[in-house]
């Protein structure tokens, strides 16, 4: 017990349930801002931010309650830290539904801006692949809880959706950007704006799956402390952020759109079917929006689909 040091165990929960709260703060604004923005958005896109919201505050008490455990009930005992509280357990089986409804969500959006269905086969078997492994890793924390010992028989678990979710949230950011690029109309304000939706994607997109690569050092190079746990308590409060702010980025690209003589709305869904598009006619409808842009005297008519829904 003397030469026992609980720092790199307890400290990495507790910072990282601190992050967790700012997280789920921010989370909070930016739903209440979705809602008051965007009441016509289609009652499945609404369902998930709340589906979001709700499962991230369960997520958050959880963990309070669990880092309570770790650093006052049982703070220096060795043998009680060697094993992960239950409320902890039941956080890590709550974070495959939060991240596989968001990167589920997006994989479909770059589908509809790509109309690949390759992209869409890809991103939704690495989304799903994760989703089993992680809710798999979970169970087995559930069953186990001995940390040493999950770590050594289920650590190929741990790798295995941390490489998968890395590869997702890496494909679904570079399409987004790629195509994006395809979008461009030589015009130099409808270029400054997707130039800008493309930064935005890269940024949104590389927060996930840079996070996620940390942890997975951690983890790989660290496996007897909780520094790559500590990672992984913010991992889910990371995609219902990205999830948040790419639909309310809308506000801010459409603020651009009109400072740019443009007279239509920058929607979010390429097929205008599940969000709201308060500037055309029939925001149910499934015809792309046409953007007029005035360049020297010349008006050009460019199709471009509501891409930034899928803002990652």
């Amino acid at each position: 017990m003397a030469q026992f040091n609980a720092s790199p165990i307890i400290g990495p929960i507790v910072v990282g349930v601190v992050l967790l709260g700012v997280l789920y703060g921010s989370a909070v604004v930016q739903a209440y801002l979705y809602f008051q923005r965007f009441p016509k958005d289609s009652w499945r896109v609404k369902g998930l931010v709340t589906f979001e919201i709700s499962i991230q505050t369960i997520h958050l008490a959880l963990m309070i309650f669990g880092m309570w455990t770790m650093s006052v009930t049982n703070y220096s005992d060795s043998t009680a830290l060697a094993y992960l509280p239950n409320p902890t357990i039941i956080t890590i089986i709550l974070c495959p539904p939060i991240a596989v409804a968001v990167q589920g969500f997006f994989v479909l959006r770059v589908y509809k801006l790509s109309e690949q269905p390759l992209l869409l086969a890809v991103g939704g078997l690495l989304a799903i692949s994760k989703f089993v492994l992680h809710l798999t890793f979970g169970i087995a924390a559930y069953i186990i809880k001995d940390t040493a010992r999950l770590v050594h028989e289920w650590g190929w678990c741990i790798t295995s959706y941390l490489v998968l979710s890395i590869a997702c949230d890496t494909l679904i950011a570079t399409s987004l950007s790629y195509h994006l690029q395809l979008r461009k109309t030589g015009f130099n304000r409808t270029s400054r704006i997707i130039d800008r939706m493309i930064l935005y994607a890269l940024a949104t997109g590389l927060t996930t799956s840079t996070t996620e690569l940390v942890e997975a050092i951690c983890f790989w190079t660290m496996p007897n402390n909780y520094i790559w746990l500590g990672l992984y308590v913010i991992e889910s409060g990371l995609y219902t952020n990205s999830l948040l702010a790419a639909l309310n980025s809308r506000s801010l690209f459409n603020d651009s759109l009109r400072n740019s003589e443009v007279p239509y709305e920058l929607g979010f869904s390429p097929r205008g079917s599940e969000t709201a598009g308060t500037s055309y006619g029939d925001p149910k409808g499934s015809q792309p929006i046409l953007i007029s842009v005035m360049h020297e005297r010349e008006t050009v008519h460019s199709e471009v689909d509501e891409a930034q829904g899928t803002g990652r």
